[in-house]
């Protein structure tokens, strides 16, 4: 089995308890990824909107030293473990993220710490207001900030992907009429079957999928049903209603392991094959399943280095924007 997740916190809880990343403590499990042939795992450096809840030794330093020390244990870990750091070429890797574009303090000049260690992939908020825009939890949202508007702008002159997981419609849109090259929700499902604000909307969906992006889907029970109960037959209901959209080349993974409840009978990443094979049984194509799974997100990932552009105007509903399309 081949897998890219595009989320999880367990560099963040690493962090938290002080502890390397092959503790056994984990919902992602190094060993995993070194029993299969192909695995690429995002870690994100999650930047909580409380800073109680940072490690006690960054509560009161500037955010940024938070990001630095978390980038630097893990190219500490993959050297100790010898696995890849932000290689997609490789077999296998561990690729830096930002959650949370808070870490910014309305600094623009920090943006050179998040080219420096590789990230290619950055949420612009949390749940709450940050100085970039505003969460899905945020009162009164007004969208991007004007510093927001700045990263916004560098991110894309950077080649560095925004994630729209955890904004609000507000800043989602705000995002949309900035034009970015690369656009992705990392870790989020279908508003249209679990009505929770932290899914996106269908309309946000095509507008991902018109931009050649990616959705990954979460395991985070909440974000799966409005029922009291949970399986991973819902996994399958979101894959079901994105694929009923187009959505066969733009459909991923993004677990939110060791940073959510996880869903009943997917308590770790020793549950993927079982995942894989339930979309098998339940009469998913294997080579849609490989692309969930696998395919599609080294594809996006790869194009993150490798692409020339030109622009075409384009429409969805009441959306309208310039389109940059892809040139290999």
């Amino acid at each position: 089995m081949e897998v890219f997740d595009f989320h999880c916190d367990t560099l963040y809880k690493s962090m938290m308890n002080d502890l390397l990343l092959d503790a056994d403590i984990y919902e992602f499990k190094i060993s995993d990824l070194m029993k299969e042939h192909k695995w690429h795992q995002c870690m994100a450096i999650w930047t909580p909107d409380d800073r109680n809840e940072l490690p006690l030794q960054f509560r009161d330093k500037p955010l940024i030293e938070y990001f630095i020390a978390s980038a630097e244990k893990l190219i500490s870990e993959c050297k100790r473990l010898k696995i890849p750091f932000n290689d997609i070429n490789a077999n296998k890797s561990l690729h830096l993220t930002v959650e949370n574009s808070s870490i910014l303090e309305n600094n623009i000049e920090n943006i050179e710490f998040l080219k420096k260690y590789g990230v290619k992939v950055a949420t612009l908020t949390w749940n709450e207001s940050n100085c970039v825009g505003d969460g899905v939890l945020a009162k009164n949202p007004i969208g991007a900030t004007t510093f927001g508007k700045k990263v916004i702008d560098e991110y894309i002159k950077n080649n560095i992907a925004i994630d729209v997981s955890h904004t609000s419609d507000n800043l989602f849109y705000d995002i949309a009429s900035s034009n970015p090259k690369y656009i992705l929700a990392t870790h989020s499902n279908s508003r249209e079957i679990c009505s929770n604000k932290r899914n996106i909307t269908d309309e946000q969906f095509e507008y991902i999928k018109s931009k050649n992006g990616v959705v990954g889907l979460n395991f985070h029970k909440y974000f799966l049903s409005d029922s009291d109960s949970y399986s991973i037959k819902d996994i399958l209901n979101h894959a079901y209603h994105f694929l009923s959209l187009g959505g066969e080349d733009n459909l991923c993974i993004g677990t939110d392991m060791d940073g959510s409840d996880l869903v009943d009978g997917f308590s770790s990443s020793s549950d993927f094959n079982k995942l894989y094979n339930s979309f098998i049984e339940n009469n998913f194509k294997k080579s849609v399943v490989n692309k969930i799974f696998f395919e599609n997100g080294v594809k996006f990932y790869d194009k993150l280095w490798h692409l020339a552009q030109y622009s075409v105007e384009c429409k969805i509903g009441n959306m309208y924007w310039k389109e940059d399309k892809n040139v290999i």
